[in-house]
């Protein structure tokens, strides 16, 4: 009695047994899948590549400047401008006013253009079409408006920045002029130009004056000098202090305000292509021996799964 069990062994018997029929299928398959993996059937796909670095670039956060980069290579802006440049609605053949007609342009785009950390923590960047010229072109272009997105980024960045430290430092000025305004009030009003050197003079003319003269008008005027000088000559060394330090801090917010204004107006590039796009002078798509292998294992192991149902599955 012949047992129901499907084991190796029952599979190497249906091989043997019916071994010129899996022959003749997987000639067949072979033959199929050669024709339909032809370009008259599937047409080539080319594939243009670039390695690219960050440079000059500041993170965000916790993410590396590659990270960054891959973000920023997924930006809406570069793939619709890449859209628009190449008419890739009519490249792509989708009605644009069709049902979720952008859905499916972004899905053909996001398989066609496709970014990658490499283990160099470089990015990789494959673009691939049926053209190999528009291959490298768009490759060309994805760097250029990536580069050019950091570059507008940085720049707005720098000019805000530098715009706010140019306030702090027209507040800053104003606060000087007031401080320099009220020295020069009081000095005018109360004769005090330098008051440790003033009042050194001062008390000794007020002396000398007491030695030769006593209590004379003389002295009397010199003594009321001395006083008011006394009031007010703190004060003014105060504010002049303060104003000494305003000036010093005017001149930090001044180097700050150039530094931002230098990134606001920067013309510089963000990326070191170690490997630039080149027209590809091979297909990358299909692979035709792949796609005839993967044709014959599947026409073999379905012939096995129809013969073994039709013999175990009485």
């Amino acid at each position: 009695m012949e047992s129901n069990n499907f084991d190796f062994s029952a599979i190497v018997k249906i091989v043997r047994k019916n071994l010129w029929l899996f022959v003749v299928v997987g000639i067949i398959a072979v033959i199929i899948s050669a024709i339909f993996s032809g370009p008259a059937f599937m047409e080539p796909k080319f594939k243009s590549v670039a390695v690219v670095y960050p440079y000059n670039i500041n993170t965000y956060s916790d993410e590396s400047e590659t990270e960054q980069l891959l973000q920023l290579f997924e930006a809406s802006a570069i793939r619709d401008t890449l859209i628009e440049k190449f008419d890739l609605w009519k490249r792509y053949e989708i009605e644009k006013g069709a049902d979720k007609a952008k859905f499916f342009l972004y899905e053909e785009y996001n398989d066609r253009v496709v970014t990658s950390k490499t283990m160099y923590e470089s990015v990789l960047l494959e673009v691939m079409d049926e053209d190999p010229d528009t291959a490298k072109l768009m490759a060309d272009e994805i760097l250029y408006q990536l580069n050019e997105r950091i570059k507008r980024h940085r720049n707005q960045w720098g000019v805000s920045r530098a715009g706010s430290y140019r306030k702090q430092m027209e507040h800053q000025l104003a606060l000087i002029d007031t401080l320099e305004s009220r020295i020069a009030e009081i000095s005018k009003e109360k004769r005090v130009l330098d008051y440790e050197a003033q009042t050194r003079e001062l008390v000794r003319a007020y002396v000398d004056e007491l030695a030769r003269s006593g209590n004379s008008k003389q002295s009397e005027d010199i003594a009321i000098w001395l006083g008011q000088l006394q009031q007010s000559g703190s004060l003014v060394q105060t504010l002049q202090a303060v104003s000494d330090y305003s000036a010093e801090q005017y001149g930090v917010l001044a180097s700050k305000y150039l530094d931002w204004r230098a990134i606001g107006y920067e013309d510089i590039n963000y990326l070191d292509v170690v490997v630039s796009p080149e027209v590809p002078d091979k297909k990358a798509w299909p692979v035709r021996w792949l796609v005839v292998l993967l044709s014959l294992v599947s026409a073999l192991v379905l012939t096995l799964i129809f013969l073994a149902i039709g013999k175990f599955g009485k």
